[in-house]
């Protein structure tokens, strides 16, 4: 489906860790929840790939190179054998490049709690840093450490004790291995999301209200609760109200029903169409009348 030239088009979006939990090319060496050891081989290039990590992640390239775009237009490139720290609540855009052969990938994916019980066990400098992604020096403990995963095949792949020790570990070989690690760590643990400014810039996509209340940081009744108290009004309700607003132009630039009930999520027009009523009190149709 193609809208015409000018009208807001909503793109398809990954919210990792959980997106790629049932992608092919992706083995869950330990998964559970927004926790995560993740081996990843791409025999083709992919291009331009949206997503928001609503955890804190590690990439470790063992072939092939990654290239990440952030929101604040700061490009960062991974190549073989290197690491990076990526932060949660970063949106990307990234390209997998395989070069000669297959790109091969390690991603590792730590929530709030486990970065904090983490921090609160050592010290480090309080000393603010401008960085926010950074690469990781990969020395020899650290190769040691992913040279074993290559062999690991566990048997529970949801043991959340086991998950949490390696986790752990990793961690510790980090912070060994970079004196700035756990200070921008720490740094973006202690920065609050501003939710709805965050929904602003990003409503487009195709995030549930569970992935915006895990991005904010809250279970998903805690997430309902604040957002209505300090909005006056739900979180579904408002981002249907966004999303209508996006579909109204849409509309006013020669875009169909049809076109966007499919473009927005919609099972069929009827759905859309009372979506839409929900908003306007009217239909689309009776909408370009007016």
């Amino acid at each position: 489906m193609t809208l015409l030239k000018g009208s807001p088009i909503k793109t398809d979006f990954y919210t990792l860790p959980q997106a790629m939990y049932s992608l092919e090319n992706v083995h869950k060496v330990l998964a559970n929840a927004n926790n995560s050891i993740l081996h990843k081989i791409v025999d083709k290039d992919m291009l331009d790939m949206e997503k928001i990590i609503v955890s804190h992640s590690i990439v470790y390239v063992k072939s092939g190179r990654v290239i990440i775009n952030t929101y604040d237009y700061k490009q960062y490139t991974v190549t073989d054998g290197e690491m990076l720290f990526i932060p949660r609540d970063s949106y990307l855009i990234s390209d997998y490049i395989t070069k000669e052969k297959d790109m091969e990938v390690y991603l590792f994916f730590f929530d709030y709690e486990l970065s904090s019980e983490f921090l609160k066990n050592i010290t480090f400098s309080k000393t603010p840093s401008e960085d926010k992604l950074l690469k990781i020096e990969v020395s020899k403990n650290i190769l040691s450490f992913m040279h074993a995963l290559d062999s690991s095949d566990y048997k529970d792949k949801t043991d959340k004790h086991l998950l949490k020790t390696k986790l752990f570990e990793l961690l510790h070989l980090v912070r060994e291995s970079s004196s700035l690690f756990a200070t921008v760590l720490a740094q973006q643990e202690s920065v609050k999301t501003d939710i709805q400014k965050y929904m602003l810039e990003h409503y487009d996509k195709n995030l549930t209200l569970q992935e915006w209340a895990t991005l904010s940081g809250h279970s998903l009744s805690t997430f309902n609760r604040r957002f209505k108290k300090e909005h006056e009004i739900s979180p579904k309700k408002w981002l249907l109200k966004q999303n209508m607003q996006l579909a109204n132009n849409a509309l006013k630039n020669g875009a169909t029903v049809s076109e966007c009930a499919s473009e927005f999520g919609y099972a069929n027009s009827s759905n859309f169409i009372k979506a839409f009523k929900e908003i306007y009190k009217i239909t689309p149709k009776q909408y370009a009348l007016t």
